[in-house]
């Protein structure tokens, strides 16, 4: 266990497996915006498995105060500190449920994802991982308030468990405004274009490489490789189709270097399946980096409903023709739109985000 200013006395303790950059994801994004703006009586416990961490690196976490580290075989131990309200991050935590630290608190879960498959099936919503499905609901019948991060994953929910419309509520995640935009050149010629994400299938990155053969360009990859097989699956597509001379790995990105990545694309695809929220639309939207996204899930709510480089990604032929509108597009038409989206992301910013968090902590506790 390893504090890192954390006082053992908080109001809201934070509970997560995606802190410190050890995990890549939409959920660790949102802790580090959270972090930026908590207050003084809320603590963040990361909560990790020692036989895959061996060495907690602290400089590697947002702050140097209001964090535990903390072994998951060790939860135990969290019942020598104080808190009133419980908020957790994860559906695979459920196991700290048996603990104890939650007798006579609040539990809040904040729904990040319904874990479902995509696409999924109403008669099989969970693909048959039970185990997934079990601590899934254990965690929301357990838990006082429910949070969905887009009206879109609230609607998903309450489809499928529509006992739990009273107790659910929407809080969009945010993104850290204050470092102000970044105003940015649109090139007459654009061909030069990005992916960001995680190396998962409902990220649509196969899907964008299919019909990636029908645009003329380059598309910089940049992505973990976590899930090996689906990396096979990827390399195959493109010896198969002969476009390595149209693709380039740099692998994952953070900190400066995506900022960077970012300004050096003409535009960022984004073609999810589906995306619970989708902070890689804030990261590019407030640089000023152009986005041509999928309409599927919580970008939707971001981009709006006017935004004109959209596309579904399960229409095929829809994402070529998006990018191929992109570039047929003046520089003027261009600029437009990414003055539209950059309006659009300043409605998502994580001071505002923390302050509903707040404020619901306030409501539940009195």
């Amino acid at each position: 266990m390893l504090k890192i200013g954390f006082n053992g006395k908080y109001k809201v303790l934070h509970f997560t497996n995606e802190i410190g950059g050890y995990i890549i994801g939409g959920i660790a994004t949102f802790i580090e915006q959270l972090y930026k703006f908590h207050e003084a009586d809320e603590g963040f416990v990361h909560i990790y498995d020692g036989d895959i961490l061996d060495e907690i690196d602290i400089r590697r976490y947002s702050g140097d105060r209001d964090i535990l580290a903390i072994d998951y075989r060790e939860i135990g131990k969290l019942s020598r500190f104080e808190f009133d309200i419980g908020v957790i991050h994860f559906y695979g935590l459920d196991y700290i449920m048996d603990s104890g630290i939650f007798r006579d608190k609040k539990i809040v879960y904040v729904i990040h994802s319904v874990p479902t498959p995509e696409p999924y099936f109403l008669d099989n919503p969970f693909g048959g991982h039970i185990e997934v499905q079990r601590s899934f609901e254990r965690l929301c019948e357990e838990a006082d308030i429910l949070v969905c991060v887009s009206n879109c994953e609230r609607e998903k929910l309450i489809r499928l468990y529509r006992r739990y419309d009273s107790k659910t509520r929407v809080i969009y995640n945010g993104i850290d405004m204050t470092a102000g935009e970044i105003k940015r050149d649109i090139m007459g010629e654009r061909k030069i274009f990005g992916f960001l994400g995680r190396l998962d299938y409902r990220k649509g990155l196969l899907e964008c490489l299919k019909e990636f053969r029908d645009v003329e360009g380059k598309l910089m990859i940049a992505c973990d490789n976590q899930d090996i097989a689906y990396m096979g699956e990827i390399i195959s597509f493109i010896d198969g189709a002969k476009l390595w001379d149209k693709v380039e790995f740099i692998g994952w990105v953070s900190g400066k270097r995506k900022e960077n990545f970012l300004k050096a694309i003409d535009a960022l695809i984004v073609p999810s399946l589906y995306e619970p929220f989708g902070y890689v639309v804030l990261e590019a939207g407030r640089l000023g980096t152009p986005v041509i996204s999928s309409c599927r899930g919580g970008i939707y709510e971001i981009v709006g409903e006017e935004y004109r480089y959209v596309f579904d990604p399960y229409e095929r032929g829809e994402l070529a023709e998006c990018v191929k509108r992109f570039q047929r597009d003046s520089v003027d038409v261009v600029k437009k739109e990414v003055d539209k989206l950059a309006e659009r992301v300043r409605m998502f910013n994580a001071e505002r985000m923390a302050k509903e968090y707040r404020k619901l902590f306030n409501e539940i506790s009195n």
